[in-house]
């Protein structure tokens, strides 16, 4: 316990030196040594900490978690390190690793983890396929208090994940009312939708989605099948064109291989062909008074 308060709050000894030396005025050269003393003190008492403030001061995320991973070498007794490293692998989706970080931080002496990090372990739990433990740690948040969008999202995707769709719905529209410009929640009731076949009312969180993304990829690709369901084939050949050009481009912004979007957009393209209404020469949506330039 008394070790985590000193590796917590070492840093106070150096704002409490640069402080006297404010007053004192010894001169730039008793000043130094007096940091350098610090920094020594702060390498052998505390080198989980030392290395933590070195990992601080990358900006290469590979700098930064080979920093991180020093400093969780020395099994400090701070849980802040094994916190900030668990957020890097989790950001890498390297969940076990994040699981296995966050709970040696729990296990720590005194308070306990914060419900933002508690939440993120709850995310690690879901996307390892234990969501009895990422539900339990959402229900002990709710009955703290503690809620806001992210935790709902979470719990949302949980209950999705645990097949129960109407529940999901209700936790998504929660986690939107918290921020109702976040993509997130609406696109996870988007996929709800189109997987329960309401392809309109899956289509029309997809079309928010786009015009509120900055770069949508997958978003596209989703909006396509939804108008292929609903017979809105020209539409559907444009967004999967769309698509196709996206997700080629940029492999990473998706979930969906390229080659299942360039299947759908062929699928598209057949059916254009075969409907004998559709003039072959000018298959592009014809304009609507809502978005046809000309009208007044």
């Amino acid at each position: 316990m008394y070790k985590r308060l000193w590796e917590e709050n070492i840093q106070w000894l150096l704002v409490g030196w640069c402080l006297l030396a404010l007053f004192l005025r010894p001169g730039w050269l008793p000043f130094g040594l007096g940091v350098a003393v610090w920094a020594i003190l702060l390498y052998v008492t505390a080198p989980g900490k030392f290395w933590s403030l070195v990992a601080l001061a990358n900006i290469d995320r590979n700098k930064l978690e080979a920093h991180l991973r020093k400093a969780v070498s020395f099994q400090p007794a701070s849980p802040n390190p094994y916190i900030s490293l668990a957020l890097v692998t989790a950001y890498k989706k390297n969940w076990a690793e994040a699981i296995s970080l966050l709970e040696t931080a729990a296990q720590k002496p005194g308070k306990r983890l914060a419900p933002k990090i508690r939440n993120v372990l709850a995310v690690c739990y879901r996307e390892t396929g234990k969501l009895d433990q990422a539900q339990t740690i959402i229900n002990d948040l709710l009955k703290e208090g503690y809620a806001d969008g992210k935790v709902y999202y979470n719990l949302a995707y949980i209950n999705y994940k645990a097949g129960r769709p109407q529940e999901a719905l209700q936790a998504a529209e929660k986690a939107r009312s918290f921020n109702l410009s976040d993509p997130d929640p609406v696109l996870l009731t988007a996929k709800i939708y189109f997987e329960q076949g309401d392809y309109a009312a899956a289509k029309d969180n997809y079309d928010w989605c786009i015009k509120h993304l900055s770069w949508p990829v997958e978003s596209y690709y989703w909006l396509g099948r939804c108008e292929l369901e609903l017979g809105l084939i020209t539409q559907a050949r444009d967004h999967l064109a769309t698509a196709v050009e996206r997700i080629t481009s940029d492999p990473e912004l998706s979930d969906v291989p390229p080659e299942e979007a360039q299947k759908w957009l062929d699928e598209a393209n057949r059916l254009l062909a075969a409907d004998k209404s559709v003039d072959p020469e000018n298959l592009t949506l014809e304009p609507t008074p809502e978005t046809d330039p000309n009208q007044s």
